[in-house]
């Protein structure tokens, strides 16, 4: 059964950089595609918070717990790669500088548990 961890990674983009780039590389490492038919392997949300250039990119994943390394791992290439081109190819460049789990908020928790619900179950 699936259940909902929380990746986070600290990022400094590059002057000009999409602040959206983080996210999909994100995307693009959990799904393989902007746009995949069928259901999302790993579901997830990723959001930011920036100050400035420097952010804290937050990733809520939801996986089986044998799969939970793999989806972390994964999710810590994508950012530690440092780059990303978007669905309209501009390419957007930023460093990583630190990584961890996630505590999962009370709002991040209940769309998990929607999200299983919503799925007859995970």
């Amino acid at each position: 059964m699936k259940q909902t961890f929380v990746q986070c990674v600290e990022v400094l983009l590059e002057a000009g950089a999409d602040p959206a780039a983080p996210g999909g590389a994100v995307k693009l490492a959990l799904c393989e595609s902007w746009d995949h038919p069928g259901p999302c392997r790993w579901p997830h949300e990723t959001a930011a918070e920036w100050d400035g250039r420097r952010g804290k990119v937050r990733t809520v994943f939801m996986a089986d717990a044998e799969d939970e390394g793999h989806v972390r791992a994964l999710i810590e290439q994508a950012l530690a790669g440092g780059e990303c081109a978007g669905p309209d190819g501009k390419l957007s460049r930023w460093q990583a500088t630190g990584h961890g789990a996630g505590v999962l908020s009370e709002s991040e928790g209940a769309w998990g548990a929607w999200f299983v619900g919503s799925q007859g179950g995970g």
